[in-house]
Parts: C-alpha cells; structure tokens; sequence
C-alpha cells in the first residue's frame, strides 16, 4: 500500500473524529448558535463547490448543467445533514430540561 493513502486515510479519520467531537462540543453549550457554526460552513462549502461547478459549464445541455450543480451541492450537504442530526439530538437534552423546569413551576404554584 501507498503511503500517501496511508496517510491520506489517517487524516481523513483524524478530520471526521475531531469535527464530530467538535460539533459535541458546540452543539452541548447553552447558546444554540455555536452548534450551528459547523453545519453552516459546511453548507456553504457545498454551495461553493456548486457554484465552481456551474461557472465550468459553458456550452452544456441544460439537464447536464441541472445534474451537474445539483449532484456536488447533495453530495456536498451529506456532513451538514449528520452535522444538523448531532446538533437536534444535543439539543433535545436542553429542550426536555427546560420542559421539566416549567412543570416543576407549574407544580410550585
């Protein structure tokens, strides 16, 4: 086996574990913005990527065009949907919390 692919592989798996570790991290603090950070860069990178894409297009059918900017912005948006489905679930911690405070209100009352 290539070295580079060794290497390429180890920084692959270092990028994903510590950017999941990190949106734990974002997505666990009070403030609901900071979890958002990760979810909305990676959405504009997949904009960007289409965007790149639909500028190298000249002289192509409309449907490739269509495929062509619609295929990178899907595929690019697949970290920012498991970026957003660790962000709800971290989340609904805070959400069921603050459900328990109103009712124990509701029974002080």
């Amino acid at each position: 086996m290539n070295l580079t692919v060794i290497i390429f592989g180890i920084l692959f798996f270092v990028v994903v574990v510590g950017g999941t570790a990190l949106q734990l991290f974002l997505s666990r603090r009070e403030s609901p913005v900071p979890g958002l950070v990760l979810p909305a860069l990676t959405l504009l990178g997949a904009l960007v990527s289409s965007l790149v894409t639909a500028a190298g297009m000249i002289g192509v059918t409309w449907f490739e065009a269509l495929v062509g900017v619609a295929v990178p912005f899907l595929v690019g948006n697949i970290p920012t949907i498991a970026l957003l489905g660790i962000y709800f679930g971290c989340r609904e911690r805070f959400r069921q919390k603050k459900m328990m405070d109103r009712m124990n209100i509701q029974d002080l009352e």
